[in-house]
């Protein structure tokens, strides 16, 4: 279990860097093609960053999650060190 959700977070973190660069490059080229009058492939890209935004989203929540699976699994491994005397 533990290595599928550290997997889960690095290609959570992976899409989480790349997805906005590909948001950009999409709706950057609907613009361009909209300049040029293409109207239905505007409109595709359009739609096309929709979703990758969509699934931008759904990679950072999928992230935060992982991380705090992760986190609360560190800690649960910690042996509890208030019992002890300080040094």
């Amino acid at each position: 279990m533990r290595d599928i959700v550290r997997r889960f977070l690095a290609c959570g973190v992976l899409l989480a860097v790349l997805l906005p660069m590909v948001i950009a490059i999409v709706l950057g080229l609907g613009g361009l093609l909209s300049s040029l009058g293409d109207e239905a492939g505007a409109a595709a890209c359009g739609r096309a960053g929709l979703i990758v935004g969509a699934v931008w989203f759904m990679a950072l929540a999928g992230t935060a999650t992982a991380s705090g699976i992760v986190a609360l699994e560190r800690g649960a491994s910690r042996p509890d060190r208030s019992d002890t005397p300080p040094d």
